[in-house]
């Protein structure tokens, strides 16, 4: 691991004038590059070579956002992505290929804060960054709290699997089978989009997907149950033409 300005050290939170970008890049020079451009202009900058070790340090060095590259070990930056939306709310910025329209979807799809298309204009770069902070704010996020196998605490919703369980900030929520299964689904996701085929593969198994008005149903009396408003839904979301995202 290459560490930038300052060491990773576990548990310590980076000061609030200088932001933490970790930057995940299995390029060298493209990484080397992207470090050098961030310190001087005054963030904390901790890298990353592969994604295991970028999926570490997004607990350990507690960057308040992250960059990664789309072409990670062979196109992995998206699967990078998505493990670190399970184990945090830190913004994420995707870097493209600039003449792949497909990725920029994808990765906004999936959830990303941003993207940006290479080659990388390093005044374009810093000023992205400072909007999504600024947007999001400089404090690390906390992390997303996974308990035993089969529970998981995303924001103000708790769900227990193995005894088929939610809760709402605190308070437990009746759900029907269906209702917590389709939560079940949306909340292990968190972050990245659950298109419609796959919620009708994994929980209407014996429907077509040509009926898919059930889904629509259930999405309706589940935001009823767990929305502060259901008509302008803060946690699962419609990605209009694709599916739902559940965000904390």
């Amino acid at each position: 691991m290459t560490v930038a300005i300052r060491q990773a050290d576990e548990g310590v939170v980076p000061p609030l004038d200088h932001p933490t970008v970790l930057i995940i890049d299995d390029d060298a020079p493209s990484r080397d590059s992207l470090a050098a451009t961030l310190s001087v202009e005054g963030f904390d900058v901790v890298v990353a070579e592969d994604g295991d070790e970028g999926v570490d340090l997004v607990t350990s060095a507690s960057p308040s956002l992250v960059l990664i590259d789309m072409q990670l070990a062979d196109n992995e930056g998206l699967t990078v992505f998505r493990r670190i939306a399970t184990r945090s709310a830190v913004p994420v910025i995707m870097v493209t290929s600039g003449d792949d329209e497909l990725d920029a979807v994808l990765a906004l799809d999936a959830g990303a804060a941003d993207h940006l298309t290479k080659p990388l204009r390093p005044r374009e770069l810093t000023a992205r960054i400072r909007a999504v902070l600024r947007r999001i704010g400089t404090q690390p996020p906390s992390p997303v709290s996974t308990g035993p196998a089969g529970t998981y605490t995303m924001g103000p919703v708790h769900i227990d699997v193995s005894v088929r369980e939610a809760a709402v900030r605190g308070n437990p929520v009746d759900l029907s089978r269906k209702e917590f299964d389709l939560l079940a689904l949306l909340v292990s996701e968190a972050g990245r989009v659950v298109t419609r085929q796959q919620c009708m593969e994994r929980i209407w198994r014996d429907r077509k997907m040509g009926d898919s008005r059930t889904l629509d149903t259930h999405v309706k009396r589940l935001r009823k149950k767990i929305e502060p408003d259901p008509s302008d839904p803060r946690h699962v979301l419609t990605v209009r033409g694709i599916g739902y995202r559940f965000t904390p």
